[in-house]
Formats: C-alpha cells, structure tokens, sequence
C-alpha cells in the first residue's frame, strides 16, 4: 500500500477512527474491530483500513455539505478574490495577484472584481500547481490537512447526531451537534488561512 499523504493521514483516516470508534459504542457487536487486551500489527493494519474506508464515506458527505456551507458564505474563500469587491487580500494585493497571473500563466484578466467563477476554478488550480512545482507549499498543505480534519470530524459529528437520536439519547446528540459547529468553525478558519496562503506564496514566486 502506498505510503498515505499528510492530508489522508488528518483529513481521511482521524475522522474515519472517530467514527467507527464511536460505532462500536452503539453497536457491541462491531467491537471485533478494535482490541480490549492491545492490538497485533495486523490487526492495527486492519483498522487503518476500516478507518480509511470509513473516512472516505465521512469525505463523501462531507464533499455534500461543503458546498451549502460555502455557498452560505458567499463561495469557497479560493473565490473571495473574485467578489466585487474583492476579499481575502487588501486591493493592492488583488491587483498585483491580476498582473503576476498574466505574467506567469500567460491569462489575462481585465478585472479581478465580479470575475466568473467558474472560469476562475480552473485559473486557481493552476496557480496551486505554479506554487507546488515553483515555491513553498508546505504551509498550504499544513492548512489543507487541517481544513480536511475539521470538515472531516464535523460530518461524522453529524452522523453520530443521528445515530445518537435513533438511540433517545437526546443530550449526547446535542453535545455532537455544538461539536460538529465547533468543527465546523475550524473549517471555515483554515479554508480562509489556505486560499490567503496560496495567493501569497504566488505573489512572492
């Protein structure tokens, strides 16, 4: 199996273990997933796998409600620098960052402020290339993990809200509930730190 990236190790597996820790507490009879007396290698490789595969389920829905919590906030914060007016960096920022793309993507951009946005998706994901292969990506991978461990650990929070309901226990899904808001607001912070850092480290190429 090939090593796992920073971003599955945070992002995929955590919030898969939390799950299916979580399961096992509802369901005893899933508890031949994880030891009581210690665990072998083997079966730590097995868990792994299990909290990998339940992670991506967690992704999966995750991936669902990203895009009603993003779009409440007015899109994806990799989008802010196209609102009118723009946000995420101050104007002179966004002007510099509208020059530097068509001097090192060859794509020219009359005015950042209102620019589509899906025609500026694919803009933005080449400027994350130009910054993995030319520059310091180290601190955009750092927030990118951890955005994916809060969406992540919010969306099983939301799930275990309703497992704990079909069980009448009213107070736990609650606390899950304030749980996954908190998440949630992690989220949204280390969205906003990713698309800041990744604009800046273009600026600086």
């Amino acid at each position: 199996m090939q090593k796992l990236s920073f971003y599955e190790q945070i992002g995929i597996v955590i919030p898969g273990s939390v799950l299916v820790f979580a399961l096992v507490l509802y369901y005893p009879q899933l508890q031949i997933l994880t030891a009581k007396d210690g665990i072998s290698v083997g079966e730590l490789g097995l868990f792994v796998l299990i909290a990998y595969a339940a992670g991506h389920l967690i992704a999966a829905i995750a991936n669902a409600l990203e895009g009603l919590f993003w779009g409440i906030l007015g899109g994806m914060p990799s989008d802010w620098v196209t609102r009118d007016p723009p946000a995420l960096l101050s104007p002179q920022q966004i002007e510099n960052l509208r020059t530097k793309i068509a001097t090192r993507l060859d794509v020219t951009i009359d005015r950042m402020p209102g620019f589509d946005k899906k025609t500026w998706l694919p803009i933005s994901r080449q400027i994350f290339a130009d910054v993995v292969k030319n520059g310091k990506p180290d601190r955009i991978d750092t927030f990118n993990g951890n955005y994916g461990l809060n969406r992540g650990l919010a969306s099983a929070c939301l799930v275990l809200v309703l497992v704990a309901l079909a069980h009448l226990d009213w107070m736990i899904g609650l606390g899950l509930f304030l749980a996954a808001a908190i998440y949630s607001y992690r989220a949204y912070r280390f969205g906003v730190h990713y698309a800041r850092e990744l604009y800046l480290q273009f600026l600086v190429l």
